[in-house]
């Protein structure tokens, strides 16, 4: 089984699956699809032309289950407007919704993705799969910078996001570098969280029945199961315990998905400084506080969670070791391979590129020269 547990992202040119709710070619109101993107526990991700405007957009459906409960297009509309409001560069955006022919869906901007390895990778998932299931620290803390910064901005409006998971980064090219953005906002709060946890926990018993192994990627429901693991997995101990979320549920996954992104392993009892040969210390800091059992002890905010990388080790660690491909000039460039660390400005700007980030969110020649996605 996958240790990040994760849904992986179905990016095709070949057309869409028998099993997915609309076909290449079929209309949707103004919208014409184009191709399948990706199915997950909340819906189905298409691409798709508007008819009128000529131009191309991600549209999101959501589960029939889902729209048919009691009080749901009331919750939609809300969460909606809510995820339309976020408007930050590390935040997915969400600009129209609407529902036709009894099916509610979200429009949003569509992850253009970065060549790495050979392969395009959309989500962060993906770029952990392209580097064995292991991301190294100094990319990461670029990575994380970015998530932090969106998701810092998202709790200081009162908003949660309770599903934060490697799947729900996504990628943009930037040049030579990449931005990354956090999707799926308010998503979770559509079914009420009692709904998410419930299919979530049915899941995980349904694939340990099965000898814990997934779903096959060609059945109908294998994205779906796979994603749904990656949300229990992810979820922070009172969210599995039946609590309301808040914004220390988010941290727990933060700190989560630095643990098994540095490690490449499910968690354990070992430190990932115990793990990972020259690994800074204080990674160890920063995913200790933020998976504390107890939210009342955990780290409170983002900004504490960045705090707790500028924080001095105890010893000074070794310099990482290069990524693949990445060239002395880009070495000299990056940053510590310490944790991320407080921007200098509150959020980062649209189309800045963090040096830590830009190894991975390039292709690469032949020469071992970096070269930007198409």
């Amino acid at each position: 089984m996958d240790p990040l547990d994760v849904e992986r992202t179905v990016m095709r040119d070949t057309p869409a699956p028998p099993q997915s709710v609309l076909q290449p070619g079929a209309v949707l109101g103004q919208y014409c699809i184009i191709r399948l993107l990706g199915r997950g526990g909340m819906g189905e991700v298409y691409e798709a032309e508007h008819r009128v405007l000529g131009r191309r957009f991600a549209i999101k459906l959501l589960p029939q289950e889902l729209v048919q409960r009691s009080g749901s297009m009331e919750r939609f509309e809300r969460e909606a407007r809510v995820m339309a409001n976020l408007e930050h560069p590390h935040i997915v955006r969400v600009d129209d919704f609407g529902e036709t022919e009894g099916r509610c869906w979200l429009r949003m901007e569509m992850a253009s993705g970065v060549k790495v390895q050979g392969s395009v990778a959309v989500t962060l998932q993906d770029l952990a799969a392209a580097y064995g299931g292991r991301i190294e620290q100094r990319l990461l803390a670029g990575i994380l910078e970015q998530v932090l910064s969106g998701l810092a901005y998202a709790h200081g409006r009162g908003v949660v996001h309770r599903d934060l998971k490697p799947s729900n980064i996504l990628i943009w090219a930037d040049g030579e570098g990449a931005i990354f953005k956090i999707a799926d906002f308010g998503l979770a709060r559509l079914g009420g969280e009692d709904w998410l946890r419930s299919r979530a926990e049915l899941t995980v018993r349904a694939s340990m029945s099965l000898g814990g192994q997934p779903t096959a990627a060609g059945d109908s429901e294998g994205s779906s199961t796979r994603s749904l693991l990656g949300t229990y997995e992810y979820m922070s101990p009172e969210q599995k315990r039946g609590e309301e979320a808040d914004a220390r549920s988010d941290i727990f996954a933060v700190g989560l998905m630095a643990y098994r992104l540095l490690t490449g392993r499910g968690l354990g009892v070992k430190r990932p400084s115990e793990i990972v040969k020259d690994l800074d210390p204080r990674w160890d800091a920063l995913v200790i506080g933020a998976m504390e059992e107890d939210r009342v002890e955990r780290t409170g905010s983002c900004a504490e969670l960045l705090e707790a990388g500028e924080r001095k080790p105890a010893k000074r660690a070794a310099g990482p070791r290069p990524l693949p491909g990445l060239n002395k000039r880009a070495c000299r460039s990056s940053r510590s391979a310490g944790p991320p660390r407080r921007p200098r400005s509150r959020a980062a700007r649209p189309g800045t590129r963090c040096p830590s980030t830009s190894a991975t969110a390039s292709s690469w020649t032949s020469s071992g020269s970096p070269r930007a996605s198409s």
